[in-house]
């Protein structure tokens, strides 16, 4: 697969999309970088199976089923992470900008500079404290994944429909360059904008380390294309 994946330093294009703020919670000030933006002009893992690469002529169904958007980010110090969505319920994301609901319903997924695999909200939490629910389906689809302790370097992260993940996720083998799934879902009266927020310096309950996530034998999701909560 030949996977199309403009990787970070961060580009000038998703520094667009980002805003860093500071949150003071008793002495303590946790940074959170906040993403927002729509999936299909702004993903920068575009194929969709062999010889395939989405373009204006896909749907947004097709973006939901293939699409991903890959975003680096630094932990200067050892550092609890947290990363938390508001694409679907909608809400107030660490900047303070107000996030409209109906968006997609989001999967993240974390690897390290290198692109191995090492957490994703298959088992975070689904409708973290403070989510809101979706007002026209009654249900509350944003997840929060709790990185622990992540030691101090670059990391990358991975937002797309749920349940798009990454072949290094579904296989337990391979990395972050060997494209994902194809696996997503665009639900009617979904779209797909979306909206995250990484947040260094967040209470953690988990404490993970490199290379421990993941390899479960999670390839039999390939024969069980499931949706939490609602059948596709």
């Amino acid at each position: 697969m030949n996977v199309s994946l403009h990787l970070l330093g961060l580009s000038a294009r998703i520094v667009g999309l980002a805003a860093v703020s500071f949150l003071t919670v008793g002495a303590k000030a946790d940074t959170i970088i906040s993403f927002t933006g729509d999936l299909r002009s702004d993903a920068n893992v575009i194929d969709c199976g062999s010889g395939c690469t989405l373009g204006a002529g896909n749907s947004d169904g097709d973006y939901a089923q293939w699409a991903a958007l890959v975003v680096a980010f630094n932990v200067p110090v050892n550092e609890t992470v947290q990363i938390v969505t508001f694409s679907y319920g909608g809400g107030t994301n660490g900047n303070g900008a107000v996030i409209p609901q109906g968006g997609l319903e989001p999967y993240l997924s974390l690897f390290d500079a290198t692109g191995n695999f090492l957490a994703s909200t298959y088992f975070g939490i689904t409708c973290p404290p403070g989510a809101n629910t979706n007002s026209s389906s009654g249900f509350c689809y944003d997840v929060l994944l709790d990185a622990g302790t992540l030691l101090a370097g670059n990391y990358q992260v991975a937002i797309s429909a749920y349940l798009n993940m990454s072949l290094a996720e579904n296989l337990g083998i391979g990395t972050l360059t060997d494209g994902f799934t194809g696996f997503g879902n665009l639900y009617a009266g979904e779209d797909l904008h979306y909206a995250f927020d990484i947040d260094l310096g967040a209470p953690s309950a988990a404490t993970p380390e490199p290379g421990t996530f993941g390899l479960l034998a999670l390839g039999a999701i390939a024969l069980f294309r499931v949706k939490k909560g609602k059948q596709s």
